[in-house]
Formats: structure tokens, sequence, C-alpha cells
């Protein structure tokens, strides 16, 4: 059973109950601590029930997982422009949802992805209900006696099989995925991918902790006969992070360097001066995926058709399907109506069509072009869509007329 409510800014919270009411350097302390006692103490039980703070819309739901055996949480932020592009997205999977689905790390994104500098994404925030058993495949006993570890395998499950297919059947979704981990959760994602590999399309981990037995008897094997495909793994951590994540992330990326088939690739950034998950890791990780995305210029008349063919190889490049904005090949389109070239307005408005077919006005727009280059009925042809897609287009309706004339 899924259950999901939204929750907009200014809406009261409930009441305060777990770590995810603390201040955010206080969250930032306690994670950096937990990491510090990986293979030395068991963390607590994390509450999952708090909603998170976010001066954005939040979708709050649950599932009641046959995989967990466990109500489970989550938490969904869609692009700022979700209801009114009708486009499907690519959707990034985040752990540590009570540490990491945040305004600051979300809003990174939807700034970065504002800039043309990696697409937009539904972020999932996936908060803990007992960290300490899903973080780990393995049981790990510490010092104290206490354990943790033994359930990951069930809870990517869940992830893979029940989580995943609710949001894509009720979301506007891409096939493409990224799984974000931190700390602990940062080794869960690199497990996610040498275990399960069609769960995302890219993993990134943040400073993860990779010093466990069990793993790093298998790890060299396990690269060496990867079997999912084209897959991507990005290590990010920091300058000033723990010694054993340091020395354990390098010699991940080594040995997949030396040992992987061809489609596994991974990438490591060291973030300058940074701690333990540096701030801003999930950042860093995703514009390391999206390497050259950028358009990097404005559109123009001279470099429309290399950016159109920019844009077209991205599906190939990056698995991601993004657009140019409708507004700029409208403002394109325009300035070449405006200044009567024809066959260049053509081609901007064809294209605009062919990325907008429901876009009543791009018709217009186009049945302008040819009106202009002399091709009549071509331009009736396009003045009769729009008027299909939106009957009372004024434009449409008057140019039709102009020619019956």
């Amino acid at each position: 059973m899924i259950a999901t409510r939204r929750r907009q800014s200014g809406q009261p919270r409930p009441p305060a109950h777990a770590a995810v009411s603390a201040p955010a350097a206080a969250l930032r302390a306690r994670a950096r601590c937990a990491a510090f006692l990986t293979l030395i103490a068991s963390g607590a039980t994390w509450a999952a029930t708090q909603q998170p703070t976010l001066p954005l819309p939040v979708v709050v739901g649950t599932i009641e997982s046959a995989k967990v055996g466990e109500t489970r949480p989550f938490w969904i932020s869609l692009p700022d422009g979700y209801s009114a592009t009708g486009q499907p997205y690519p959707v990034l999977y985040m752990l540590d949802g009570e540490f990491n689905f945040n305004s600051g790390v979300i809003g990174g994104l939807r700034w970065a992805a504002s800039l043309g500098e990696i697409p937009e994404f539904i972020v999932v925030g996936i908060p803990n209900t007992d960290r300490a058993k899903d973080m780990f495949q393995e049981e790990v006993t510490f010092s104290d006696g206490s354990k943790a570890g033994g359930r990951a395998d069930r809870f990517l499950e869940f992830i893979q099989t029940e989580l995943i297919p609710y949001v894509d059947r009720t979301y506007r979704t891409q096939p493409y995925r990224v799984l974000y981990g931190t700390s602990n959760t940062g080794f869960t994602a690199v497990y996610a991918l040498l275990h399960r590999p069609e769960l995302a399309s890219s993993y990134v981990a943040a400073s993860a902790t990779l010093r466990l037995p069990g793993f790093l008897a298998e790890r060299d094997e396990r690269i060496r006969t990867f079997a999912g495909g084209r897959r991507r793994l990005v290590l990010v951590m920091g300058e000033q992070d723990l010694p054993t994540v340091l020395v354990q992330n390098g010699a991940l990326k080594e040995k997949v360097e030396m040992l992987a088939p061809a489609g596994l690739t991974c990438g490591l950034t060291v973030v300058e001066r940074g701690e333990h998950v540096p701030a801003d890791a999930l950042l860093t990780g995703v514009r390391r995926l999206f390497e050259g995305w950028s358009l990097g210029r404005p559109l123009t008349a001279e470099n429309f058709r290399e950016i159109r063919d920019q844009v077209e190889r991205r599906p190939a490049q990056y698995g991601v399907i993004e657009k140019l904005p409708e507004s700029a090949l409208r403002s394109l389109g325009g300035a070449l109506l405006d200044a009567k070239r024809a066959a260049e307005a053509v081609e901007v408005c064809q294209f605009r069509v062919e990325s907008y077919p429901r876009s009543a006005e791009a018709h217009v727009s186009l049945g302008d072009a040819y009106r202009l280059g002399g091709e009549t009925e071509k331009a009736r042809t396009c003045y009769r869509q729009a008027l299909t897609l939106a009957p009372d287009h004024p434009d449409a309706r008057a140019c039709l007329q102009e020619l019956a004339k």
C-alpha cells in the first residue's frame, strides 16, 4: 500500500522528535561523527517519520514494503517546471534522506540545471528506518559487541522493485537513474553497482566507507566479471577526509581502471579542503557525470545547427533527453522571421515543431516561415494543425482566412 500527500512551504511541521529536526550544523557534525565510528560503534536506528525542512513543495509518501517488512517513507522534489513542461525527467534516488534531502543540496542541483550545466532531475529522498541494518549486506561486529548490517540486499530490493516502479508509474520519468549515498550509504551505493547494476544508470558515492572484509575479498572479482553494461561510478571525497576513505576510494578507482570490462567506468574527485562528505558532494558528482552537457553559449542563427546537433547527441552520450527550451527556439525563429530569412526560419521552426509537437504556437510559427518563403500549401497545413491542437487559436485562424482571399 502506498500513501502520499503534498506538503507546501509554510505549512506547520509535525512535532520535532528526530534527528531531522536538529540544526544544520548539528546534522553535519553528526554525519561526520557517524563516519568516524563506521567500524567502531554501531549507529542507532535513524528516525524516518519526520518530514524534511524545505522551502520547496515536497511530496511525502510511504510504502508498505514486503521486501523489508516495514513502512518505508520517501520524499519527492519535482523540478520547478514539472507541471508546465509535460516532459519526462531522469530521477535521482538519495540515500540518507534525513541528512541529504534538504534545500541546500536540492537547491544546488536546481541552480546548476537552470544554468544548463546538468539536466533537471526528479529527486527522491529515502530516509532511514534502521540505517545500521540497511547499509551493509555482511553483518559487522563492533568493538562494543554490537552488530550492524545484514539487510542491504533486501533494502536495495525495496528500492528496485517497490519504490522505483511506484515513482515510474506516478511521475513522468526517463529510464536514466542516479543512486547517491554518503559515508556508509556511499558503500551501499557501490555495493549496489557491483551486485545489482540495473538499479541505476550511474552511481555517486560521497566519502564511501569501503573497508569491509567481505567487500574487499570479492571486490576485484566483481569488477573483473562485471556484466552490467554501461554504468558510471563517481567517487567524491574531501581532501581532509578519513584516511581509510582516502585510501580505499583511490584503490577502488584504480581497480576499476585496471580490471573492469568495457562499459564500467569510475571517476574520482577530491574536494579541496573538504572533509568527510563535502557539502557540495552531490553537485560535484552529478557535474562529473555530465561533463560536456552545457551548451556554453546562447542560441543564435550562426550556431543553431551546432547546438541542435549537440542536443541530439545527448541521449547516446549521457542517456538523458533534454530539449532546447521552446522559449529559445521561439525567440530565434521570430528574429529570423523579422529579418525575412525564410529558409533559416523554416529550419529553426521545423526543429521547434519536432521538439514540441503539441505546441500550437510552434505550428503557427512554422506556417509563418513557409508563408514567408512562398510555400502556401505547407503554411496552410501548419495553421490547420495548430487549430487541431488549439481550436480557438486566433493567429492560426486569421492566417488561414488571409490565405483564402
